[in-house]
């Protein structure tokens, strides 16, 4: 083998290592709801948890597109929001690729919404159809006020071959919380 293909080859390899390693940033979640909360649901950072459902894909480069879950998380002594949202797939030259699956997942800072990590992520079934209610709308059917019930996870599920989203709210006086059904 010639030592110019090799010499590609290499920076191929470690530009896909890079990359791989550069989407690692992103932390596994809690395995439930709720999970490492320091004793109550309600950080003191939030003004209002759900607002920003309506003005954030446009607005952040958090999301890629629609929201399709969101869930509060106590992730080394800080809260913040782990968002799913579909996203664009482009091929090398730049040219957008139909994959529906194709998703984007952010670790965002519960009071500013500063990006702490981001990666790509395939979406479920559930995400990828996005029919019905959009989570702006969920978040206000759910019964969510201030200063309590507050929503602390929502979620795209299939309920009957059809997307619905689950909806898990929290008492912020006992921190017991509530699961709902929105489709």
């Amino acid at each position: 083998m010639n030592a110019r293909p090799r010499v590609v080859m290499s920076v191929v390899i470690l530009a896909a290592a890079l990359t791989v390693a550069g989407c690692s940033t992103v932390p596994d979640p809690p395995a439930a709801v709720g999970e490492n909360y320091p004793g109550t649901c309600m950080p003191a950072e939030f003004s209002w948890p759900t607002d920003f459902l309506d003005a954030l894909p446009g607005e952040s480069s958090a999301v890629g597109g629609t929201i399709v879950g969101l869930r509060l998380e106590y992730v080394d002594s800080e809260w913040v929001w782990r968002l799913r949202s579909v996203d664009t797939k482009e091929d090398g030259f730049g040219e957008r690729v139909d994959d529906p699956s194709y998703g984007k997942e952010s670790i965002v800072d519960v009071r500013t919404m500063r990006v702490i990590a981001s990666h790509e992520t395939e979406l479920t079934e559930a995400e990828q159809r996005m029919l019905g209610t959009s989570a702006f709308a969920a978040a206000q059917l759910s019964g969510e006020q201030w200063p309590s019930p507050l929503i602390i996870e929502m979620a795209r599920v299939m309920e009957d071959g059809t997307p619905a989203w689950r909806i898990t709210t929290c008492d912020t006086a006992t921190n017991a919380h509530s699961v709902m059904t929105v489709n």
